[in-house]
């Protein structure tokens, strides 16, 4: 329970930190699904702890020992999934697109739409101002402070912003994949070993049997 309350302590915040950035829904679509799932996995990998244990003690031997190459199967498919897969689904790249597209249409066809989101994010041009410069173009008064040419640079560019914004969430993000694995994995030793302990008591017990029932007769 204290996992689940932990892990909910960290993903919740990192998703409604996005609320302010309306601009890129489909990022922080992609997100939502990633931690929603990390956390609907770990809180899984709790309840298969405990059927492990459970199934230990209320099943026949052929179904505990097939339990095991499941588990390990589990494992491999978790770590394809969620680090292989899962979290690479958080990345700037779509951001960064979404951003070239306005500036260019910006540039050609001075649509404003690009300026509402140079003022949103605090930031000047993609890679700072020299980015106007490139284009031929006039830094433009979105780019200061006091939004008058006058004084106050901004000189971050809007995707070092977006880069700053996603980084942080992607690597939270890998972080509580792995754990999840590691989970997996833990579940995975510590159901093996409690087999292991079982099988070698029970054989114990067999030989002390065979010597004592001698011994009666």
């Amino acid at each position: 329970q204290m996992i689940i309350v932990i892990t909910m302590r960290i993903t919740v915040p990192a998703i409604f930190s996005l609320n302010d950035h309306k601009y890129f829904r489909s990022v922080k679509l992609n997100v939502i699904i990633v931690y929603i799932s990390v956390t609907a996995a770990i809180l899984l990998e709790m309840i298969l702890i405990y059927l492990s244990i459970s199934l230990m003690y209320v099943t026949s031997e052929w179904i505990i020992v097939l339990y095991v190459p499941l588990l390990f199967i589990s494992n491999c498919l978790t770590f394809k999934t969620f680090v292989l897969h899962l979290s690479y689904r958080i990345n700037d790249e779509e951001a960064q697109t979404f951003l070239k597209d306005h500036f260019v249409k910006f540039i050609e066809h001075g649509d404003e739409f690009w300026i509402e989101l140079q003022r949103k994010l605090v930031c000047c041009g993609l890679e700072g101002p020299k980015t106007y410069l490139d284009y031929l173009h006039k830094v433009h008064k979105s780019c200061y402070l006091n939004q008058n040419e006058t004084q106050g640079l901004i000189v971050i560019g809007c995707n070092d912003v977006v880069y700053d914004l996603f980084y942080a969430v992607r690597k939270l993000a890998d972080a509580l994949c792995w754990f999840v694995v590691l989970l997996q994995f833990v579940t995975f030793v510590f159901y093996s070993t409690l087999l292991i302990r079982k099988l070698l008591n029970r054989q114990s017990k067999s030989r002390q049997n065979y010597v004592v029932c001698p011994l009666k007769l």
